[in-house]
């Protein structure tokens, strides 16, 4: 997926009960981090996610891939989110990218 600089990036991922599989609400707000290429320190910091209305365990979350956020055209990044479930801490990557240079108008 390509994502152009200074744009401003949404995504979605669900949280699941630990030992059923079934779609259930974290236990406390999730957060997510991205992280360039092999970069071990994130971008962000642990950024909170955002509970989708009405859905159980549906979370979005947003941020601005700007240069002033430390992002770069050419380089890959991943999302990673954290939540806790039934008292179970996890952790998935819900997207990569790559950053495009970015978009002019004519």
């Amino acid at each position: 997926m390509l994502i152009p600089i200074d744009e401003v990036v949404h995504f979605d991922f669900v949280t699941h009960h630990p030992s059923t599989g079934a779609v259930t609400d974290a236990d406390s707000t999730p957060t997510f981090d991205v992280y360039e290429e092999a970069t071990d320190t994130g971008l962000l910091g642990a950024t909170n996610a955002t509970k989708r209305t009405s859905l159980t365990g549906n979370y979005r979350g947003t941020f601005t891939a700007s240069a002033a956020n430390g992002f770069e055209a050419g380089k890959w990044y991943s999302v990673n989110a954290s939540a806790t479930v039934n008292s179970i801490a996890g952790k998935g990557v819900v997207m990569r990218f790559r950053c495009a240079p970015a978009e002019t108008q004519a």
